[in-house]
């Protein structure tokens, strides 16, 4: 099922699943909260992932579109209301898209979302970005990361501005990880929503900066 741009979700729905968010981290804690608002959008997102990763002829890259993505209307609210709550639901699927399941697989993403403060998840990682931003061999899957990226602007397109911060700042870094010039567009885009929007603010210094991944400076 695929996004139905032609009706947009309104802020009484995001407010409602927040308010219902909110609800069960008081009741249930926060692990059970955050499986229980993510788990289900998190397995489509990784399955639309892993589709576009198995695409390795030309032809197929060509056909991953916007129009592909298999997010329906709540699986786009539970990603954007994750993203915003919780930084570490953020994280998660940001990783999700610069590092395949070998590396990353879902079961620690999402227990990385749930426990962000485990010091095993914390270490863990902080090692998948180093080793990605430092290890020349570390080269993006183009498909993958464009997959991501058209997932995530079709979330942008169908949600209120005031939670467009964080999937900008999400797409800034994956587009700055591939090397695209559209990193720094995205990066302001999501400053100017959130101007304390610290992904964001990171990808902007480091273009400016002119630093880049260590598989950039080998090709």
């Amino acid at each position: 099922m695929t996004v139905d741009r032609t009706v947009r979700i309104t802020g009484t729905e995001m407010k409602e699943t927040i308010n219902q968010f909110e609800q069960d981290r008081r009741s249930n804690g926060t692990r059970k909260a955050v499986r229980s608002l993510i788990s289900e959008a998190f397995l489509i997102w990784m399955d639309a992932l892993e589709q576009a990763s198995a695409e390795n002829d030309e032809s197929c890259r060509v056909s991953v579109t916007r129009t592909e993505c298999s997010l329906d209307r709540d699986t786009v609210i539970r990603i954007t209301v994750g993203m915003d709550e919780m930084l570490s639901i953020r994280d998660a699927f940001l990783i999700s898209a610069i590092v395949d399941e070998q590396r990353a697989s879902r079961e620690f993403l999402m227990d990385f979302a749930e426990r962000p403060k485990q010091p095993s998840n914390a270490q863990r990682l902080e090692q998948l970005l180093s080793d990605a931003f430092r290890d020349p061999s570390a080269r993006p899957d183009m498909k993958r990361c464009d997959q991501a990226i058209n997932m995530l602007f079709d979330i942008i397109d169908m949600i209120p501005k005031p939670y467009r911060a964080q999937p900008f700042a999400v797409i800034s870094y994956i587009m700055w990880w591939m090397g695209q010039e559209g990193a720094i567009a995205a990066a302001i885009s999501a400053l100017a929503i959130d101007d304390q929007c610290s992904l964001a603010a990171i990808v902007c210094s480091a273009v400016e900066r002119h630093i880049g991944p260590a598989w950039i400076s080998e090709t």
